[in-house]
């Protein structure tokens, strides 16, 4: 019957296509998946001027500073605080009230980038997303999956890392937008000490 074999045809061809999109879907994604990853473990070090925008809407500016393995420096310029990881401690310094806190290192969610071999065991890529001349990246750590995830928004051409955003289960985010970001830069050991900061001395 002609009506049986065309319904045939145009099953079979339908297959086809859609097997032949999602096979190139798949490998489009592995290609921009190895993108990432590549880049992310490409530097030793990292400084940056940042602008972050909190999920109230208040805005703030600074710098921050990474040096890998596991040491990291923020430093806000309208509120008196430094935010510094020794690899070992994560430590927050409020400058004026003279006071230091420390916290777990598992609450850090910049924690993903901290060392140069990304561990795929503790991380993983949930989506990318690639529109024009950029490419999203919305990864997860299992030490901050039950609060949230973090979008990496790069520009594609060169591939360039332009954004941050923390995104939390209670639905609220903080974005941080990077200007003139340096890698391997050499980085003096005395940004990531807690102890020169630490007013109780």
């Amino acid at each position: 019957d002609i009506f049986v074999y065309d319904a045939f045809m145009f099953k079979k061809i339908t297959f086809l296509i859609l097997t032949y999109i999602f096979i190139h879907n798949k490998a489009f994604s592995n290609v921009n998946r190895d993108r990432v990853l590549n880049y992310l473990e490409s530097f030793s070090s990292m400084s940056s001027n940042f602008i972050q925008i909190n999920n109230n809407g208040d805005i703030l500016s600074g710098k921050i500073f990474l040096s890998r393995p596991g040491k990291f420096r923020i430093e806000y310029e309208q509120i008196p605080l430094i935010l510094i990881s020794d690899s070992k401690r994560l430590a927050s310094v409020n400058k004026d009230l003279k006071s230091i806190s420390f916290h777990s290192k598992n609450e850090n969610p910049l924690n993903i980038l901290l060392f140069k071999k990304l561990d795929m065991n503790k991380i993983k890529i949930l989506n990318l997303i690639e529109r024009e001349n950029t490419l999203l990246a919305k990864i997860s750590s299992i030490n901050f999956e039950d609060k949230g995830v973090i979008e990496i928004l790069f520009e594609t051409k060169p591939l360039k890392m332009k954004k941050w955003t923390i995104l939390r289960k209670d639905q609220t985010k903080t974005e941080v937008f990077f200007d003139n970001l340096l890698f391997n830069k050499s980085l003096p050991s005395k940004l990531f000490s807690i102890e020169s900061e630490d007013p109780r001395q």
